[in-house]
C-alpha cells in the first residue's frame, strides 16, 4: 500500500497510508500543530512544547500497532488506526483548558470529545474531498485502494465513502459506554492515547524515567476474550507488571507535570484569559461555525486580544499612547465592559509572558476512604479560605501602620487574590476505570479471567496500589503577597493525612 514516513523522537518511524495522509493534510489535523500538548507545563518543563499534532500521530502509531495483533481483519485495521489519528481533532486552544471554560459555557459538557463526532460527520467528508481532487494521480488511485480495504468497496460518490469511513470512527468512540474493545484500544486506561501521551509527555518534559514500561511486550500480551456474546480486552497475567509500571508512570506524570504546582497556576490563568475572551472574541458563534473554528489557535487567542487592546488604547489616545495605555491599566479610563474584558485578558497574556505566575501559598494531599475525596476537597477549601479571611481581618487590626493599608486592600479584594484549586484526583490503579471499560486480567494458566479487583484480592501484594484516591487542595494567590502573609501568620497549617510526599 502506498505510504509517507514521518520521524519521530518517540518511535523513530510512523507510516501514513492514503485515507491517513488525506486526513492529516486537512485543516482540521493541522490546527493541532498550532494548539500546545501541555500548554501549562510549558512554563516549568522549557521542552515541553510539543503539539497535539505529533501526539495524534503517536496514538495512532499504538492503535495500529495493537489492532494489526488482535484482528485479522485490514478493515479493522484502518479504521482503528484513523481513530487514533482523529481522536483529538475537537480540541479547541489551549487544550483542556478551552474544555473547562468555553466548551462548558457552551454547554458541552463532554467538551472536546462532545465536539468531535460534529467535526467527523460534518467537516470531514467535504474537507478530504477536496484534499483527494487537489492530489497527484498516484495518491488518488491508493486512496480508492484503501477505501476498498476499509469499506469493502467504493461507491461513486467519493464524499459518500469519506463519509461512511467517518461513521465507522464515530462508532469506535461510542464504545465508550458499553466498553468495547475498539474504544479500549483507543482510549481505554492502556488505550492508544494514554500510552502515547505518557510516553510522548515525558519525552519532551525531561522525566522520561516516568515514561517507562515494555509497550511491545504489552501489545503482544493482549487478547480478545469472547464470553456470553460479548468481547473484552484482556492482559495476560504475565504482563501484570509492565501494567503496574506503565500506571505508575501516567501517576508520576500527574503529579510531577500535569498536576505541577506551577503547571496548573499558569493552567488556572490561562482558563482565565478564555473566560475573559469569551466576550470580546465572540468565542461561541466562532466555535459553532466549522469553517472558523479550524481558525483557532491557541496563538491566534493570544494575537487578537492583543490587537484588540491595542486598538482600544487608540480608540481612546488623544495626546499619547502610552500614556493612555498605562491609564487604561491603572483602571482610571471608563470603559464598557466588554472593553474591561480586553483589559483583563491583556494583562493575562502579558504576565504569562513575563512568567508573572499565580503563587502557592498552601497545598494539602489527601486521601479519604468511603467517599468521593473530590466532594471532600470542596469542604476543605472553603474551611481554609474562611480561616485566611478571618487571620486577615485580626491582622488588620494588630498590623504596624505601614502594613495596614495593604492588607485592608487584600481582605478588600479577597474573591480575587486568594483561588482554589482542586484538580482531577489522582490514582495509581483504581479498579473501577478498567471495569467500566470491561478490562480484565486473562489467567493463562488457569485459563480463566479476572477483574482488578479480583486480582488483588488474590495477590494481596497489589492492594496497595489500588486503594487510594488521592486528592490535592492547593490555594494560590493572584498577587505575590507572600512575605505580608507570611509576616502575619495568615495561613493555617492544615493537618491532613498525607499520602506521599509532593
Amino acid at each position: 500500500m502506498y505510504y509517507k514516513v514521518a520521524r519521530d523522537p518517540v518511535y523513530s518511524e510512523i507510516f501514513m497510508y492514503p485515507l491517513e495522509i488525506l486526513a492529516a493534510d486537512t485543516n482540521a489535523l493541522q490546527r493541532l500543530r498550532y494548539l500546545s500538548q501541555l500548554v501549562g507545563a510549558e512554563y516549568v518543563y522549557p521542552g515541553a512544547t510539543h503539539t497535539r499534532f505529533s501526539h495524534s500521530l503517536g496514538t495512532m502509531h499504538i492503535a495500529g500497532m495493537y489492532a494489526e495483533h488482535l484482528y485479522d481483519q485490514i478493515e479493522k485495521v484502518r479504521i482503528l488506526r484513523l481513530a487514533g489519528l482523529l481522536h483529538d481533532i475537537g480540541h479547541g486552544p489551549f487544550s483542556h483548558q478551552f474544555d473547562d471554560v468555553v466548551y462548558k459555557r457552551m454547554q458541552l459538557d463532554e467538551g472536546h470529545d462532545e465536539y468531535r463526532k460534529r467535526i467527523l460527520l460534518e467537516y470531514m467528508p467535504g474537507a478530504m474531498e477536496k484534499i483527494y481532487n487537489r492530489s497527484h494521480k498516484k495518491l488518488q488511485k491508493a486512496v480508492l485502494e484503501d477505501i476498498e480495504n476499509t469499506l469493502g468497496k467504493c461507491s461513486d460518490d467519493i464524499k459518500k465513502d469519506f463519509k461512511m469511513v467517518m461513521e465507522s470512527i464515530v462508532e469506535v468512540f461510542e464504545g465508550e459506554e458499553k466498553g468495547t474493545v475498539d474504544f479500549g484500544l483507543i482510549q481505554g486506561p492502556l488505550g492508544a492515547d494514554r500510552l502515547d501521551f505518557v510516553l510522548r509527555d515525558s519525552y519532551y518534559a525531561g522525566t522520561r524515567g516516568f515514561g517507562t514500561g515494555a509497550l511491545d511486550r504489552l501489545i503482544r500480551n493482549s487478547s480478545i476474550y469472547k464470553s456470553e456474546n460479548k468481547e473484552l480486552l484482556t492482559y495476560n497475567i504475565k504482563v501484570i507488571d509492565e501494567i503496574y509500571t506503565i500506571l505508575f508512570g501516567r501517576f508520576m506524570m500527574y503529579k510531577n507535570v500535569y498536576f505541577h504546582k506551577t503547571s496548573r497556576a499558569a493552567d488556572l490563568m490561562i482558563q482565565e484569559l478564555l473566560d475573559f475572551s469569551y466576550r470580546p472574541l465572540n468565542l461561541p458563534n466562532r466555535v459553532k461555525n466549522l469553517e472558523t473554528f479550524m481558525e483557532l489557535t491557541d496563538q491566534r487567542i493570544i494575537n487578537e486580544i492583543e490587537v484588540m487592546f491595542e486598538n482600544i488604547v487608540r480608540e481612546y489616545t488623544v495626546d499619547s499612547f502610552e500614556i493612555t495605555k498605562e491609564k487604561i491599566l491603572n483602571y482610571e479610563i471608563d470603559l464598557q465592559a466588554i472593553e474591561l474584558d480586553v483589559v483583563m485578558a491583556y494583562e493575562i497574556i502579558q504576565k504569562l509572558k513575563s512568567r508573572e505566575l499565580w503563587k502557592t501559598i498552601l497545598e494539602a494531599p489527601f486521601s479519604v476512604e468511603g467517599i468521593d475525596p473530590s466532594v471532600a476537597s470542596q469542604g476543605l477549601a472553603m474551611d481554609i479560605l474562611q480561616k485566611i479571611r478571618l487571620r486577615l481581618e485580626k491582622a488588620v487590626e494588630i498590623a504596624e501602620e505601614e502594613d495596614k493599608e495593604e492588607l485592608s486592600m487584600v481582605l478588600s479584594n479577597f474573591d480575587e487574590i486568594f483561588r482554589v484549586d482542586t484538580p482531577y484526583k489522582l490514582t495509581l490503579v483504581h479498579p473501577e476505570e478498567f471495569l467500566k471499560s470491561n478490562i480484565y486480567i486473562y489467567d493463562s494458566w488457569k485459563n480463566k479471567i479476572l477483574s482488578f479487583d479480583e486480582y488483588v484480592r488474590q495477590y494481596p501484594a497489589y492492594d496497595f496500589m489500588s486503594s487510594n484516591l488521592i486528592q490535592i487542595v492547593r490555594v494560590y494567590v493572584t498577587k505575590d503577597i507572600r512575605d505580608l502573609l507570611e509576616k502575619y501568620n495568615i495561613v493555617p497549617k492544615l493537618k491532613t493525612e498525607l499520602t506521599t510526599r509532593w
